[in-house]
């Protein structure tokens, strides 16, 4: 066995550790940034992210922008949340801020291009659990 191969070898190894460890670390800060925030029921997931202190889930649906965000507005407070802004801009798109004690969720649904339904963003930040005021 060559030298440069027990080298090679080795490197594989480590950079495949590294990047397992950093999907780890990712998936924990998702779960963190998402804790307590809802899908709507018929969404597919189209995508997941997550940085050192934020995570972003993407998803998509049949029903329309309207039909979907009116569902976020019935089912936030009822979970907990607080709703925070509303808006709707003039391409229909709708944008929400959402609060849960200190917990950030914004929130943002667009119509699909060249297909019917929504696709929507949901961003959580973590947040250090000994400031929130009980969660409320």
């Amino acid at each position: 066995m060559s030298r440069t191969f027990v080298v090679v070898t080795v490197l594989t190894c480590a950079v495949g550790a590294c990047e397992r460890h950093g999907q780890v670390a990712s998936g924990a800060v998702l779960r963190q940034a998402m804790q307590g925030v809802l899908a709507y029921p018929r969404s597919t997931l189209v995508s997941m992210t997550a940085g050192t202190d934020a995570g972003q889930m993407v998803f998509t649906s049949p029903d329309g922008v309207d039909t979907v965000a009116h569902w976020f507005r019935l089912a936030l407070p009822m979970n907990g949340w607080k709703l925070q802004s509303d808006a709707k801009a003039a391409d229909g798109t709708v944008s929400m801020y959402a609060q849960k004690g200190i917990k950030p969720l914004w929130i943002t649904f667009k119509r699909n291009v060249g297909a019917p339904g929504t696709t929507y963003t949901l961003i959580g930040a973590v947040t250090d659990s000994t400031t929130s005021d009980s969660g409320r």
